[in-house]
């Protein structure tokens, strides 16, 4: 080791002085390291030009000061504990700003920042479950061959190969071993000299932008696409034209008709969706090419991987002459190999080989060696034919727990690959949400953005698409990653009970049966319920009514407004009431989730999917929220404790209490934004109803399952007591008196996953509107009134009941399907659509087969798409819990 000391003889300082302040200064500094052994003082002596006894003089005073210390029959190094107070602040870092006589300027900048992969999952360490896509397995390496043939290649022409430079395109035994096993597999006809050798598909990209991109030139990608085709054609200064991806693979008649130098395609497994291109539109993709003097750039992502039917013909088999073939060894062996080719027509040969040049002078000679001849002895093929099998099974293993734990789950890209492309379910959040939550159970899924992908247009592949890797995984890892996913997301997504029960047997889901009695209340997390006995509701009071009898005062007992959309309920003595107008202050405020569409300066009603809320997050019951609508002061307080005071005009007041929230509910991404309706409201329908909730029916659910219902998971603006259990769907269509003010019945109330969380303790703990519907075939449970006439409403008022001539129908239970019609359950609240039946509201008649109808047609209960909807089969029906009454 030499280390730079400079030495000045015309110095007034000893050259002994020089040697032991540089050393001192050099050490004191760090950048000698502590225990670093120092020169012998021969060799010392004999770089400075000075004698043997003034390097050893300045070594024993160095010794004698603590600096260093002599290693007896060994060397002089640098004191391993040095005390702080001899160390002396590390070098600084050069500045921006260097100030000499004013003639310096300030360093510039690159011209441009580029964006790149983030391809090292830097949080590996911390799951125990990590579904990153694209890795192999490393227990599948054959590290014995690869060790037998690395000796070999060492014995033999080691030294020359490591001592010299080789050919930049690559060693000439591993080029025309490619060429033979691309003419086998994929269909390729190459010589060896329009192979090059490079470090990865990334590379080969970027030779390829060298090539041919620079300001002014367009380059064609798939969206959503690989990362890094994006990333290497926009740093080259190229503008990217983005052309979508379907169920078929690039949607080929999207394709621009201005002139793009380069197209990036994955037509063998396209990254992400895992689609395949379709053969027509390989065909007119070439066609486009040739016509547009544009090179395909074929990023034959994992074609080495095909489980089901026999792959296509590469594209640059069909079209040599305009295809710019890219194939690598990460996947079959590993990323840390760095070794991948390209393929280029005859005409771009020596220019792609001078490029490659120009970057790294070509590949390290040892790896080339030894996969040139594993492939030449036919052990990389023997390879490929042993993992692929495993491979396979650990992708059945995948998507037979997603059926198991998720139900009928939609996925792309299963034929093939090291991943597969889950599209969520319409009711689950999406897919940046999901990821989160699935670290705090310490596994890994993935969004577009952190899988590699990339999406200019923000679909909703990219928001709604998880990427899952299973090829680095065993079987049971697989198996349990997608246990603690499924665990996680139990208390995060509701209706996940019901989502069971409306998967097929076939697919390994475990399916729920409907049953009289307590057992039909199912839990959320798909165990019995945990207290039994008699219902006592203690939430509202049951005086002066007698529902047994039927014949008592009904009388409103409890009034509530919830002044901020999801949060706590306020309750009221009395409330004035307008005609045609929604209940006072009644959701006028709203926590939007990050990055959904609501204008904050003239928010509107929207789904609610759109707002932070107990349906997807019950950890809001473990605070209680108060809001004086008067001076607007809020409060949010935990226990005892006052955690937040806020005024709701203030903006400042307002940001605290977004960011409050945004550390409250760990699944946002960001703050959510606190809206105002001016002239509207949040509730969960668009028109300017009020919710009642009969105490008598809630009762009559909890004696019927043997659990005690909290009635305030229903969140009504009015409860009502001493009418029968029921009685208040006879009342539809009629004239209802509270107090001084009258309202209209307009409709039943559909229940949501928000009744699942219980408003005392904040779990999760049933499935009510799945238990309603195995019950009684629907998931009613209240109606939304409308005021007809203005007056106040007070807590004991009575209420005045329409007379009826008989009543109506009342609820029965699910009615099995007849004449072989089937019924079909909404994945997002359990309306079930029977085909014998139809929907004469909507214009569909009975006998309707529901793949008829139009595919625009949205659910009549919560609105989602008829996407979301998945046959619905239970051969168990309950028996009926009321009697039709007429």
């Amino acid at each position: 080791m030499q280390i730079p000391l400079i030495l000045d003889p015309s110095a007034n300082e000893s050259l002994t002085s020089q040697v032991v302040g540089q050393l001192r200064d050099a050490i004191a500094r760090g950048r000698i390291a502590r225990g670093t052994k120092l020169p012998s003082s021969r060799r010392l002596s004999e770089q400075l030009g000075v004698s043997r006894n003034t390097v050893v003089r300045a070594y024993e005073e160095l010794c004698s000061e603590g600096y260093v210390e002599a290693r007896p029959a060994s060397c002089v190094a640098v004191a391993a504990c040095l005390p702080d107070s001899m160390m002396a602040p590390a070098d600084a870092a050069p500045g921006l700003h260097h100030h000499d006589g004013g003639n310096n300027v300030e360093m510039p900048m690159p011209a441009l920042q580029p964006r790149c992969q983030e391809l090292v999952n830097r949080s590996r360490n911390r799951l125990s479950f990590d579904f990153f896509p694209g890795r192999p397995n490393a227990g599948l390496f054959p590290i014995k061959t690869w060790r037998r043939l690395l000796q070999n290649c060492l014995s033999h022409g080691g030294a020359v190969g490591l001592s010299q430079y080789g050919d930049p395109a690559g060693s000439i035994a591993l080029r025309t071993a490619i060429a033979g096993h691309l003419a086998v597999t994929r269909g390729v006809v190459a010589e060896a000299s329009r192979i090059i050798i490079v470090s990865g598909i990334q590379e080969g990209i970027n030779i390829a932008a060298r090539l041919f991109l620079g300001p002014g030139t367009a380059a064609v990608v798939e969206n959503p696409g690989y990362q890094g085709a994006v990333f290497g054609f926009a740093a080259a200064g190229a503008e990217i034209i983005s052309v979508p991806v379907d169920d078929h693979g690039l949607a080929v008649a999207g394709l621009p008709s201005r002139h793009a130098a380069l197209a990036h395609v994955t037509p063998s497994h396209q990254y992400p969706t895992g689609r395949i291109l379709a053969a027509p539109r390989r065909e007119r993709l070439i066609a486009w090419a040739r016509r547009n003097g544009c090179y395909l750039v074929e990023d034959d992502y994992d074609c080495d991987f095909r489980y089901e039917g026999s792959p296509l013909q590469a594209i640059a088999a069909m079209a040599p002459d305009c295809t710019i073939y890219l194939g690598t060894f990460s996947k079959s062996l590993g990323a840390g190999l760095r070794l991948g080719y390209m393929v280029v027509p005859v005409q771009l040969a020596d220019a792609a080989r001078a490029a490659k040049t120009l970057l790294n002078n070509g590949n390290p000679w040892l790896d080339q060696a030894v996969l040139g001849e594993m492939m030449r002895n036919g052990s990389y093929a023997a390879h490929l034919s042993r993992i692929r099998p495993q491979y396979r099974e650990r992708r059945d293993c995948l998507l037979a727990a997603l059926h198991r734990y998720f139900g009928l789950v939609e996925v792309s890209g299963e034929d093939g690959g090291l991943h597969i492309f889950w599209h969520l379910p319409p009711d689950f959040p999406d897919a940046a949400t999901v990821e989160a939550l699935a670290r705090r159970m310490r596994v890994g899924v993935y969004a577009l953005a952190n899988a590699g992908a990339h999406d200019a247009r923000d679909t909703i592949l990219s928001r709604r698409g998880l990427v899952l890797g299973y090829a680095a995984l065993t079987s049971k890892q697989i198996e349990e990653g997608i246990a603690r996913l499924a665990a996680v997301l139990e208390e995060a997504i509701p209706h996940r009970t019901g989502a069971r029960r409306a998967a097929p047997e076939h697919a390994g889901a475990a399916t729920t049966r409907a049953r009289s009695g307590p057992e039909n209340l199912v839990p959320h997390n798909g165990q019995p319920p945990a207290l039994r006995g008699r219902p006592q509701p203690r939430a509202l009071s049951r005086r002066h009514s007698s529902p047994q009898s039927g014949t008592d005062m009904h009388v409103v007992t409890s009034i509530y407004r919830y002044p901020i959309k999801g949060l706590s309920a306020q309750p009221l003595s009395s409330v004035f009431l307008d005609a045609g107008r929604p209940f006072p202050s009644d959701r006028v405020f709203a926590l939007a989730r990050p990055n959904t569409p609501i204008d904050t300066q003239a928010p509107k009603w929207a789904k609610k999917g759109m707002f932070v809320m107990l349906m997807l997050d019950e950890v809001l019951a473990q605070v209680k929220t108060h809001l004086d609508v008067d001076t607007m002061q809020f409060t949010i307080t935990q226990g005892n404790r006052q955690i937040l005071v806020a005024n709701l005009d203030d903006e400042n007041d307002c940001a605290k209490v977004e960011e409050y929230f945004h550390r409250l509910v760990p699944t946002l991404r960001a703050a959510p934004r606190l809206v105002r309706s001016r002239g509207g409201h949040f509730m969960d329908k668009p028109d300017n109803v009020l919710s009642l909730i009969n105490l008598a029916t809630v009762r009559s659910l909890g004696e019927q399952w043997g659990f005690e219902i909290n009635p305030l998971r229903f969140r009504a603006n009015f409860y009502i007591d001493g009418a029968r259990p029921w009685e208040e769907f006879e009342w539809i269509g009629s004239n209802l008196r509270m107090g001084e003010a009258t309202f209209r019945v307009e409709r039943r109330n559909g229940r949501c996953g928000a009744t699942n969380v219980n408003p005392d303790t904040g779990r999760r703990d049933l499935d009510i509107p799945g238990s309603l519907r195995a019950a009684l075939g629907h998931k009613d449970l209240g109606v939304y009134l409308v005021t007809r006439e203005s007056g106040t409403v007070a807590a004991g008022d009575s209420v005045e009941i329409p007379r009826l001539n008989g009543g109506a129908e009342l609820p029965t239970a699910a009615r099995a399907p007849t004449n072989g019609h089937r019924c079909f359950i909404c994945r997002g609240c359990y309306f079930i659509y029977e085909e014998a039946q139809g929907l004469p509201k909507q214009s569909i008649p009975a006998g309707t087969v529901f793949a008829d109808i139009p595919s625009g047609w949205r659910c009549p209960d919560c609105g989602t798409e008829k996407t979301t909807f998945r046959p619905y089969v239970d051969t168990n029906l309950p028996k009926p819990v009321l009697e039709t009454r007429s």
